[in-house]
């Protein structure tokens, strides 16, 4: 009677601990819902705004699972093909011996259809159950409906010139193997994509509104913690709708919000939303509007985003030289200053640009022993980018406009070595 008395009693006191954990959940629960119902605060514009991190903190544990159950069916399925193949093999294997106590030849094998490759294993000689790959000294059947591209010419650093990629060949962050043919394939995209002089089309708009506008451009980009990529990305955007389309001055923070959220698209893991631009436009366009103005864009500048960027240049130009951060930055600081003036970026190539930027930090900080190196990697002599140069350098000196310091003062940060406030000489010599 007591054994009995004593399970009752546990079974009332294990009922009232789930009665009161179902009460602490459906409280937990209803906290959460009244938490995600309040709306967040309107923030002003070309303020500190946040991406959509928190959405996908919010979405991770459901990813979670939704991984956890795809990693579950690979395995799984992976278990069922490595059956099926050992099953197959197991077949070829019989059918190979039978063939050879039959003493019977296989089928020739078309050389319409199949490439030979030699090999000493009997085991391969079945052209219908293996398709083997052919050693790089052999020479494939050439194909009428493409042509075959001949190998890359092999490199050879002259003299006196470090062979950066050699030495960064171990490292799969800096891609040495593809590094030239990347930059190289770059290069060849710069005449795809050369800006014509089109400012003296546009009734509406001068370059003085351009150089607003790309300024306003970067206060987004640096509020929003963009990649700098983006920033140019952007900006090539927007020139290329200018060269085609004419466009009004009230419609003109219009295209550079469109053109910075396609290229948020491109190069952002988690682009801002919709919605964070019509913020930092001041609710000055409807969302509609600017999605109208997105399919407008894209319809006139087509879907091939890829540009060579001037930025990724100077980077490339900047490791192969093996610059210090303080000097990049200052290179950085002179190429995001030109983006506001508008001959910088029509009928020039964006290598031969980058080539000038750092030619100009590496005169203004007194570095040596550069030019071969330069003139190697960007495939730019000296003289050609010597006038780019001293213009660069003349734009330095001039003193910012009220309306156009954004550049400035965000290179004035000790975060980019207060580059901006360097003292520039008067001229320079090559």
């Amino acid at each position: 009677m007591t054994t009995r008395m004593t399970r009752m009693q546990g079974s009332t006191n294990l009922q009232s601990e789930n009665q009161d954990s179902n009460l602490i959940v459906g409280l937990k629960r209803k906290n959460e819902v009244e938490a995600a119902s309040v709306k967040p605060t309107k923030r002003a514009a070309l303020g500190e705004i946040s991406t959509n991190a928190a959405a996908a903190a919010n979405g991770k544990a459901t990813l979670k699972k939704s991984m956890k159950k795809s990693i579950t069916n690979i395995v799984s399925k992976g278990k069922e093909g490595l059956k099926v193949q050992e099953n197959r093999a197991s077949l070829l294997r019989q059918s190979l011996r039978k063939k050879k106590d039959e003493k019977t030849e296989p089928e020739p094998v078309k050389e319409e259809t199949v490439d030979k490759c030699s090999s000493d294993d009997s085991s391969t000689s079945s052209a219908d159950s293996y398709t083997t790959a052919c050693s790089p000294s052999q020479t494939i059947i050439e194909r009428k409906d493409f042509k075959v591209v001949s190998p890359p010419p092999n490199y050879t650093v002259p003299e006196g010139v470090i062979d950066f990629d050699l030495e960064t060949k171990g490292d799969p962050g800096q891609h040495a193997e593809y590094a030239r043919d990347t930059f190289q394939y770059y290069k060849l995209r710069e005449a795809t994509f050369k800006i014509p002089n089109y400012i003296g089309a546009q009734k509406f708009i001068n370059e003085g509104m351009r150089a607003i506008l790309i300024d306003w451009l970067v206060e987004v980009q640096e509020s929003f913690e963009l990649n700098h990529e983006t920033l140019y990305t952007a900006v090539k955007i927007t020139d290329l709708y200018l060269s085609k389309k004419s466009i009004k001055k009230e419609d003109l923070q219009l295209l550079g919000a469109t053109a910075c959220l396609i290229a948020s698209k491109v190069d952002e893991r988690l682009p801002p939303l919709v919605d964070d631009f019509l913020y930092v436009c001041d609710d000055a366009y409807t969302r509609e509007k600017l999605l109208r103005m997105e399919r407008k864009v894209l319809a006139v500048v087509g879907f091939d985003l890829g540009y060579p960027l001037s930025y990724r240049f100077l980077r490339r130009y900047g490791r192969v030289c093996k610059v210090t951060m303080p000097v990049l930055t200052f290179g950085r600081y002179i190429l995001e200053s030109s983006l506001l003036e508008y001959k910088f970026n029509v009928e020039l190539s964006e290598s031969l640009l980058a080539a000038a930027t750092m030619a100009v930090a590496f005169k203004v900080k007194s570095i040596e022993g550069w030019e071969a190196t330069l003139e190697y990697y960007s495939g730019i002599s000296i003289s050609e980018l010597e006038p780019v140069a001293h213009a660069l350098l003349k734009m330095l000196q001039k003193p910012a406009q009220e309306n156009l310091k954004t550049v400035r003062s965000k290179y004035s940060h000790k975060v980019f070595h207060e580059v901006a406030t360097i003292q520039l000489p008067e001229t320079i010599s090559f």
